[in-house]
């Protein structure tokens, strides 16, 4: 399993392994959930064959434990987010906001946050960057991956250039890109879960200034028919972690 240093992530795990079990949903169906198979850890990746993460606990909690069957298809980000827009998947995890994605799906409410980064080379600059928050970005050639949504920055000009992680800091390293858009919990996630140390000289990571952690939701397919009531249960689901945790 893996490793989680963050307070909070280990308080959600202490209270999702207690279980709260409520009256069985009879009026809902079996429920067909995706998630990202590249680069989420801790929050959904697979090892050993096996789906693990913060998610599989938030889905055993939210809906195993109330009487709800689901299963969990680790996919693509963009084929995820197509087969929830097109009704394949009735639900997909871990996803931010953007106003589109609020026509297409169903959001619940939010159930955890992380701190969003700048990586930038000291090869292409030694003296490192002037950031004083998000906006002074907006000098540099900003990169990030194709099919995430990156409207929690409020920035316009991200070029998306690759499906990893990897291959976007393949091009902060070669000048490509000046900055890659990306979040600490995700690339710590990597190291601790896979031991893939994605940051190392002559790559630097930074928080970026003043900005507050960005919230992460599920999305629920508009095409399932027991929309309103799964979003009900979710909703209330995770407003109950939020209040253990208070």
């Amino acid at each position: 399993m893996v490793r989680i240093t963050d307070p909070l992530i280990i308080a959600l795990y202490l209270l999702l392994s207690q279980g709260v079990h409520a009256t069985p949903q009879d009026n809902l169906p079996h429920i067909r959930v995706c998630g990202d198979a590249i680069d989420w850890p801790p929050y959904t990746y697979v090892q050993d064959n096996e789906v693990q993460g913060y998610d599989v606990d938030v889905l055993n909690r939210a809906l195993t434990d109330q009487g709800v069957s689901y299963d969990l298809t680790m996919t693509s980000w963009s084929r995820c987010l197509r087969g929830a827009k097109n009704g394949e998947f009735d639900l997909a995890m871990s996803s931010s906001y953007n106003s589109q994605r609020d026509v297409d799906y169903l959001y619940t409410d939010w159930y955890y946050t992380i701190t969003p980064h700048y990586v930038y080379s000291t090869k292409q600059f030694p003296d490192g960057l002037n950031i004083s928050n998000v906006q002074d970005l907006k000098r540099y050639k900003l990169c990030g991956n194709h099919g995430y949504n990156y409207d929690d920055f409020t920035l316009d000009s991200i070029k998306r250039v690759g499906n990893s992680i990897n291959d976007v800091l393949q091009k902060v390293r070669q000048g490509e890109c000046d900055v890659y858009l990306s979040w600490e919990e995700i690339l710590e996630g990597n190291k601790t879960v896979w031991g893939i140390q994605h940051i190392y000289p002559p790559l630097v990571s930074i928080a970026v200034p003043n900005m507050e952690p960005h919230r992460f939701y599920m999305l629920i397919s508009r095409q399932l028919a027991e929309k309103s009531q799964l979003k009900s249960l979710l909703d209330d689901q995770l407003k109950h972690l939020r209040e253990e945790l208070n």
